[in-house]
C-alpha cells in the first residue's frame, strides 16, 4: 500500500498524516511543500490525482520499499521541486521530464539500483532474455522436468549498454550538452551502483550534470562498477567546470578496482576537479599508502587554487559492505591512516585551507544504511613524521 505523510517545515512527519491516498486529502494542507511517500511507488493514476491536489511541492521523498518499483509516466509537472529523493527503486527506465530535463535543483538517489535513463523498458529488455542460470526443483523430474530457470534483467542491461557505447567516441563537452539547460545543482548518488549511476547519466545525459556545482557519490558494494569502466569514471570530475563540492565516499572494492583501472597508481589527486572550493573524502584504512602524491601536490598552489575547506578520513575497513556485524580497523590501522591523511591535511592547512571534521550527514536519519567515523579517529594523536 503507497503511504503518504505530509512534513512540517523541519521536516517532521506529522503523526496525524500518515494515510493511504483515499485519506490523505482530508489530513494533509494541498498546499503544503513537502510530502514524503513510502510502501509501493504510486501508480500512474494516483501520480496524477496527488498532482491535482498538491500544487506547491518543493521537497518530496519517495521511498518503494521491498518491490522496488519505480512508475513516472504520470509523475506531476507542476510541481515547483527543489529537492526530489528516490529511494530504494531499481531495475527501471526513468521516464519523467522532472529527473531527465533537470527540473529539479536537488536530486538524491539512496540505495537505487539499475535505474536507466534511456533505451527498453524492463518489459521490453527481458523479451528475448538469455537465461543465465538454472535451480533444479526437489520434486520429481517427470512432474518438474524445467526446473526453475534464472534471467536477469541487470545482464541484459548490461549487454544492451556495451552494444551501443563499446568503441564509440563520447563527447562531454559543458558548452554543448545536447539537452535543455538543467536546473540540477546538487546531485547526491548513495549506496549501490553509485559509480556506475553517476558514469551512466554522464554518458547518456550530460547536460544534467553541465551546471552541477555539488556532487556526491557514495560507493561501498563490490557490486559497482558493474557495466562502466572505472577509467572513465576517473576522467569525469574534471569535465564538470562548475563543481564547487566534492564528497567522495569509498570502500575497499572500488579503491582497489580503481587502483587496478588506473594501471596500478593512486587515482585521487588526478581525479578531483581544478575549481573545487570544498572537498569531503571518505576512504578504506588501506588508502593510506596511496596519500604520499596528494600531500606533495598540496605543497603546489597550482593544485586546487580555489580550495577553502577540507575533510580526509580514512577509518572504513577493507571488507564490502552488508554485513550486520561490520568488521572495524584494528587501532594500529587506524593509526597508521591518520597519520596519513594528517600529512595532508597539514599541507592543505599551510595554504590556507581550513581542515574540517569529517561528517556523515545521512546518519542521523538512515542509521542502518549509513554509519558515522569511526569513534576512535578522533582519539587517536598521530605521531610525528
Amino acid at each position: 500500500m503507497t503511504e503518504i505523510k505530509g512534513l512540517d517545515s523541519g521536516g517532521k512527519e506529522r503523526e496525524d498524516a500518515a494515510e493511504d491516498l483515499h485519506t490523505v486529502m482530508a489530513n494533509v494542507d494541498p498546499n503544503t511543500e513537502i510530502l514524503h511517500i513510502t510502501g509501493d511507488s504510486p501508480t500512474d493514476d494516483q501520480w496524477e490525482a496527488l498532482g491535482r491536489y498538491f500544487t506547491n511541492v518543493r521537497y518530496l521523498k519517495v521511498f518503494t520499499g521491498w518491490d522496488e518499483e519505480w512508475i513516472d509516466a504520470k509523475f506531476p509537472l507542476n510541481w515547483p521541486l527543489e529537492l526530489l529523493l528516490i529511494g530504494d527503486a531499481g531495475g527501471e527506465r526513468v521516464t519523467t521530464p522532472v529527473i531527465l530535463e533537470g527540473r529539479v535543483k536537488h536530486l538524491v538517489l539512496c540505495y537505487t539500483y539499475n535505474l536507466r535513463f534511456e533505451g527498453p523498458t524492463t518489459k521490453e529488455l527481458m523479451k528475448n532474455a538469455e537465461q543465465i542460470g538454472f535451480i533444479s526443483r526437489s520434486e520429481p523430474q517427470e512432474a518438474q522436468p524445467d526446473g526453475i530457470k534464472i534471467y536477469s534483467a541487470p545482464h541484459e542491461w548490461k549487454k544492451w549498454f556495451i552494444s551501443k557505447y563499446a568503441g564509440k567516441e563520447i563527447s562531454l563537452d559543458p558548452e554543448n550538452p545536447g539537452g535543455p539547460v538543467s536546473a540540477m545543482r546538487k546531485l547526491e548518488i548513495l549506496g549501490n551502483d553509485a559509480i556506475d549511476m553517476f558514469t551512466y547519466i554522464a554518458l547518456t545525459k550530460f547536460h544534467l550534470l553541465a551546471g552541477l556545482e555539488s556532487l556526491t557519490v557514495y560507493s561501498l558494494s563490490e557490486n559497482d562498477l558493474f557495466y562502466t569502466l572505472g577509467a572513465f569514471f576517473l576522467g569525469l570530475p574534471r569535465h564538470l567546470d562548475r563543481l564547487r563540492h566534492f564528497r567522495l565516499i569509498l570502500g575497499s572494492p572500488m579503491v582497489s578496482r580503481l587502483v587496478q583501472e588506473n594501471e596500478g597508481h593512486p587515482f585521487l589527486a588526478a581525479l578531483l576537479p581544478p575549481n573545487l572550493e570544498t572537498l569531503q573524502f571518505r576512504g578504506p584504512v588501506s588508502m593510506a599508502s596511496h596519500l604520499e602524491g596528494l600531500a606533495a601536490a598540496f605543497a603546489d598552489k597550482v593544485f586546487l587554487p580555489s580550495l577553502k575547506r577540507v575533510s580526509l578520513v580514512l577509518d572504513l575497513p577493507d571488507k564490502t559492505e552488508g554485513s550486520k556485524n561490520r568488521s572495524k580497523p584494528s587501532l594500529d590501522e587506524l593509526r597508521v591512516a591518520k597519520e596519513a591523511c594528517t600529512k595532508v591535511l597539514d599541507a592543505a592547512a599551510r595554504r590556507g585551507v581550513v581542515v574540517e571534521q569529517f561528517r556523515e550527514p545521512w546518519v542521523e536519519e538512515h542509521p542502518v544504511l549509513f554509519h558515522d567515523v569511526d569513534k576512535r579517529w578522533a582519539e587517536i594523536e598521530p605521531t610525528c613524521y
